[in-house]
């Protein structure tokens, strides 16, 4: 495991309320590797004793664990470098220190518009609408390779049901709105409107996998 004996059960101890939205994830390489599709990125990282170094924002987040996925179902021959963040992660790759990063789109973007980093693919189940140009893992060809970082609002155990449902509400009302939508896409994020029930079945199959 990647943590020992929590101090909580992520199920039983939260109410879901409702999902923000997906964070989405990027792979990204510093435009000098010579590899730049996902197919070539996997071959090359085979020819390498060491493999190829992909960083993120440290262990057992949502990036490391899609990196070790990404092993996985590929065969790829991936180190995991973990960082005190997403940003010390971006800055390496940037200088060249690493060839990769797994990182959430948000800090990426700019980088990639610039050419200063190349994008690799995303982990969403459709395109980005901000980097409508980089493709899907899916699309690479590794099927059902959704993983993205979602962001929630969770309520105490046994909070009663019509305050959930009135919060959740409050919630929908306002990832409906085309500026916070808008304001979201900005950050990389896809705003997800939905029921408390449907985030929670999502939480248990998350942390299944």
């Amino acid at each position: 495991p990647l943590y020992g004996k929590l101090s909580y059960d992520p199920i039983k101890d939260f109410a879901p309320i409702g999902k923000i939205g997906d964070a989405v994830l990027i792979l990204v390489a510093h435009p000098g590797l010579a590899a730049k599709s996902l197919k070539e990125v996997i071959a090359l990282s085979k020819t390498q004793a060491g493999g190829l170094s992909y960083g993120t924002s440290g262990t057992g987040g949502t990036p490391h664990i899609a990196g070790e996925l990404l092993k996985q179902r590929s065969g790829a021959n991936l180190t995991h470098i973990p960082y005190k963040g997403g940003g010390q992660a971006l800055t390496d790759v940037l200088g060249g220190n690493i060839p990769l990063v797994y990182t959430a789109i948000a800090g990426a973007i700019p980088h990639v518009k610039s050419g200063k980093l190349h994008p690799v693919a995303v982990s969403s189940a459709r395109r980005a609408t901000s980097l409508p140009d980089v493709p899907t893992f899916i699309e690479n060809g590794l099927s059902d390779f959704e993983i993205n970082s979602w962001v929630a609002l969770l309520a105490p155990a046994r909070t009663p049901k019509a305050i959930l449902d009135k919060l959740n509400s409050e919630l929908n009302a306002v990832l409906n709105d085309p500026e916070v939508r808008e304001r979201l896409n900005g950050m990389g994020i896809a705003a997800t409107p939905g029921t408390p029930e449907k985030f929670g079945e999502e939480m248990k199959r998350d942390l299944a996998r």
